[in-house]
């Protein structure tokens, strides 16, 4: 019984603690960074993707930090492991670094380390109700800025998920941002897929227009000077509705990540299969109620492309170069028209780049929408 005891304690003694603990966190980190530098990860894997790119700098700092400990420990292998993942993670972190910079940015390494989550920060919104021309009722919330007493531009934020998921708090954080930076901003509510809502969630977005503009005087907005943004879903139906030709019409449109050619992306996903069959383009399918083979009227008019002669005279699309549900070829033949130049393809990021908001390609985003809209509002 002694002996056994004896073993026990020589298994769990302290001295072996701290070897076990760092060859654990070594093969954690490069095995984070092994998913990052898959082309076309599982659905499974695709957030611990995202979210190893947008961490490259904390991650290349804790995989050096180990490195250390693991030669001090005398164990090279571990140690070599955790040099070699934090170089990959350094790669990563100054492609993204280097991009940011030439675009004129000057991306915050304290913000990238530690800023992680915007949305906490978000103060409460003022909360209303919007009616759409058919009597539904979508809540909806407006966050002010610090100086409400003069009339100024407004923006109105369009949430993401899929088209059957999400809800108008999702985007408070860049709603919060907006509103620092002088601008009413709005997040509004459109009715989700199941069933198909093709034919009605583009119009709830414009309706979510027209009730700013109908309530212009008591959010002082002016009505002239309102925008529209969209994240992933929410983005498609931004470009959507603002090519529709229903008035008011937006005076620029911003999308992060969000889709223009829905048949384009039904065929890119099938043929990437990034997920079990049929399981990648399920959502396209359910908002529009079919497949193109059945309903091929509905993806042809879903489709921002389709009506591109028609958008706005200020588009601005972000997007992950590295993303794997909007891909960047679905994109750019959108970006055909001379009166849509801004196109913004960040290097190494996935879909969903900006869920660590202090990211280098989330501040390099919110760097390039922020110039956007300055240059669409100035008069």
């Amino acid at each position: 019984m002694s002996a056994a005891l004896g073993g026990v304690a020589r298994r769990w003694s302290p001295s072996e603690r701290p070897i076990r603990l760092y060859q654990t966190g070594i093969v954690l980190i490069a095995a984070l960074a092994a998913v990052s530098l898959l082309p076309s990860p599982a659905p499974v894997l695709w957030v611990v993707r995202a979210l190893t790119l947008s961490l490259a700098p904390p991650l290349a700092l804790l995989a050096a930090a180990l490195a250390v400990v693991a030669v001090f420990a005398g164990d090279l292998v571990f140690a070599v492991v955790a040099a070699v993942t934090a170089g990959a993670q350094v790669c990563v972190a100054g492609a993204q670094w280097g991009q940011a910079l030439a675009m004129g940015v000057r991306p915050s390494l304290a913000s990238a380390f530690l800023d992680l989550t915007g949305f906490l920060r978000a103060r409460a919104p003022e909360t209303r109700e919007l009616v759409t021309r058919d009597g539904v009722s979508l809540p909806l919330g407006v966050w002010h800025p610090a100086d409400r007493t003069t009339t100024g531009p407004a923006v109105v934020l369009v949430h993401g998920g899929g088209w059957a998921g999400g809800n108008w708090r999702q985007l408070r954080a860049y709603a919060n941002w907006l509103a620092d930076n002088g601008y009413r901003a709005v997040c509004i509510s459109y009715r989700l897929a199941p069933p198909a809502r093709w034919d009605v969630a583009p119009f709830d977005v414009i309706d979510g227009v027209r009730w700013v503009e109908a309530h212009a005087g008591a959010l002082g907005v002016d009505p002239d000077r309102v925008a529209l943004f969209g994240s992933s879903a929410g983005g498609h139906l931004a470009l959507l509705a603002a090519s529709l030709g229903e008035h008011p019409r937006p005076r620029a449109v911003v999308s992060v990540y969000g889709p223009v050619d829905l048949l384009s992306l039904y065929d890119t996903l099938r043929h990437k299969r990034v997920s079990p069959v049929g399981r990648e383009v399920a959502p396209l399918v359910d908002f529009l109620g079919g497949t193109p083979q059945e309903v091929a009227d509905r993806w042809e008019w879903s489709s921002p492309i389709a009506h591109v002669e028609s958008a706005p005279a200020r588009v601005c699309v972000v997007t992950g170069a590295q993303d794997q549900w909007v891909p960047l070829e679905t994109i750019t033949p959108y970006m055909v028209a001379p009166e849509l130049p801004t196109l913004v393809s960040l290097k190494r990021a996935d879909h969903c780049f900006d869920l660590v908001w202090g990211s280098i390609p989330a501040q390099a985003a919110r760097f390039v929408v922020l110039e956007f809209l300055r240059q669409a509002f100035a008069r």
